[in-house]
């Protein structure tokens, strides 16, 4: 059963425009500087992905702590994006995730961080595929 399901355009590559139909969100997208582009502030393709599993992963701890009933008083979960060269001239992502759970003991945290790995669907997603390493605060 599909519970929701939402949209986003990319009009041209890594110098494009991506956004959403309802242009709730439209951003303008620039090649990085370690990529041969200008310094710029735009955005690109592993900052969205990061920014998508950082907020995926995030709500999957909120949604499995919330219905465990442990009380927490915050959640931080950053990820960050590497792009990764292979021997095939193509490329692949890692990710390395830091969460805080802020008031949850350690022992805690580290079982709900395992829980959500399970549960969240962009762990599931890259499950094998993906490098991930995570630190918790």
């Amino acid at each position: 059963m599909k519970i929701l399901s939402r949209k986003a355009t990319t009009q041209g590559g890594r110098d494009g425009v991506v956004k959403t139909p309802n242009d709730t969100l439209v951003l303008d997208m620039a090649k990085p500087e370690e990529m041969g582009g200008e310094k710029n502030t735009k955005t690109n393709p592993e900052e969205l992905f990061a920014m998508g599993y950082s907020a995926c992963f995030a709500s999957s701890l909120e949604f499995l702590l919330t219905q465990s009933g442990v009380d927490f008083k915050g959640i931080v979960v950053e990820a960050d994006a590497s792009l990764i060269a292979d021997q095939s001239k193509s490329f692949n992502f890692e990710l390395s995730v830091t969460v805080e759970l802020e008031g949850v003991d350690n022992e805690v945290a580290k079982d709900f961080v395992d829980k959500a790995k399970a549960f969240c669907p962009y762990s599931k997603a890259i499950e094998g595929n993906v490098r991930v390493h995570f630190e918790i605060l």
